[in-house]
């Protein structure tokens, strides 16, 4: 399958992004399934079971209750988050391996995705601090600094995966490839917000089974996560064809490994 690698307008990115899920959800949903679905429903699961739902106007009861449930499964909601955010960076990072590979028509495995998680992931930890901690500055300062940082280094997770640039080189990088697309990702990110709080609470309210909705919700979530890690990876390579031709680039490394086949060919 061939798709459109090239520098895309909104439509064109979310079109690219559909394609890409539908045509691989297979592989891509069992690349999430096997990094970050088990830790999701588990960290579910146990907050559904173990801590009492508040009503909307709590009984000096109700709030006894979920304080004395809190002190008792704290230690055990801590470690299914800490199990949850490192299996989020593991199985993102693994996702945007995924559809980068299967974008530039390159094989794929489950195997080799969470490989190349695997072999990213400190420095995936040390660039998503450092752009937390510039991110909490520009709120501290104002929302607006908070807002442009965030769009400056909207890139950086898929610049550490695909091209092994870490930390602040990975940060400087990313802020190249926004100029002139901050607005575009400014919109794209509301409307994939939209999307996933409509999907979400639309599936909490058609299931009243706490547990059943806690399970399908982490499958809803793990669903939503590839289609936005789609999203930002054909965001990303549209914003490289912006600012280096990489689709000429691309073309010509297609171009010249066919002049080699065709030599060897006739060598033959």
């Amino acid at each position: 399958m061939t798709y459109q690698i090239r520098q895309l307008s909104l439509g064109g990115v979310l079109d690219q992004a559909v394609v890409l899920t539908k045509d691989h959800f297979g592989v891509l949903f069992r690349i999430i399934a096997v990094t970050l679905l088990l830790p999701l429903i588990a960290q579910s699961l146990t907050q559904t079971i173990a801590i009492p739902q508040l009503s909307s106007t709590p009984t000096p009861e109700e709030i006894q209750a979920y304080l004395e449930a809190m002190a008792k499964f704290g230690p055990v909601m801590l470690l299914t988050s800490l199990a949850t955010i490192v299996a989020t960076f593991i199985g993102n990072a693994a996702m945007v391996h995924g559809i980068a590979s299967v974008y530039l028509g390159k094989p794929l495995t489950t195997k080799q995705a969470v490989k190349r998680a695997f072999g990213v992931f400190w420095p995936l930890i040390g660039t998503s601090i450092l752009v937390g901690l510039v991110l909490f500055a520009g709120l501290l300062l104002l929302v607006i600094p908070g807002i442009i940082f965030f769009l400056w280094y909207a890139l950086a997770t898929q610049i550490v995966v695909v091209e092994g640039i870490s930390g602040v080189d990975a940060m400087k990088r990313s802020k190249e490839l926004m100029k002139g697309n901050m607005g575009s990702m400014f919109v794209l990110g509301f409307v994939m917000l939209t999307i996933n709080v409509g999907i979400n609470l639309g599936g909490a309210a058609m299931v009243s089974q706490p547990h059943v909705r806690a399970v399908l919700t982490s499958f809803v979530q793990c669903a939503l996560m590839i289609f936005g890690t789609a999203v930002s990876v054909v965001f990303y390579f549209s914003a490289r064809c912006k600012h280096e031709q990489f689709d000429l680039q691309l073309l010509a490394d297609n171009v010249g490994a066919e002049v080699v086949l065709e030599a060897a060919d006739e060598d033959e």
